[in-house]
């Protein structure tokens, strides 16, 4: 039998959705790249996972970093994205949150970020770039947005 290099299954990344609702619909906040990786591209708050971390405290912390926001109710999407990661030939298995803001609160980007923008679905999906983001507020709206969430993907954080 011939032996075949593996290309591993790894998870160290989340993906986080930050939402609001207005009057019904979904407003999904969409922020722009500024560093050499995917820069100029739109895309959710995203992030490694450090070391003691699990990954809805990870996606907590990104969201505060990136953003300046703090969700007032957080969820498991019950969703991953899975991408090819170059740089460590890998798959990269990346679980996905869902950050409601309920409150008036105001976006600070950090210095990875140089723009954002509260778009509704139909506008995200024609800013984000990869398909599969596009395919999560889909799924985002209509589990979350257009019905009440399943409470016991309601992570408590205090």
């Amino acid at each position: 039998m011939e032996i075949r290099e593996e290309v591993p299954i790894k998870s160290f990344l989340i993906a986080a959705y930050v939402c609001r609702v207005d009057s019904g619909q979904g407003q999904y906040l969409i922020i722009k790249r500024s560093t050499p990786y995917l820069n100029e591209t739109w895309q959710m708050v995203s992030g490694r996972i450090e070391k003691g971390e699990k990954a809805w405290q990870a996606a907590l912390r990104e969201i505060k970093e990136e953003t300046g926001l703090i969700p007032d109710r957080l969820y498991s999407a019950n969703e991953v994205e899975l991408f090819y990661e170059v740089s460590q030939n890998c798959i990269n298995v990346a679980p996905v949150f869902v950050g409601f803001i309920d409150s008036h609160q105001a976006v600070e980007l950090s210095s990875e970020h140089s723009e954002h923008k509260w778009a509704t679905r139909e506008e995200a999906e024609t800013l984000l770039t990869f398909a599969r983001q596009r395919k999560t507020i889909e799924i985002i709206e209509a589990t979350f947005v257009r019905q009440e969430p399943l409470e016991f993907l309601k992570i408590t954080t205090r």
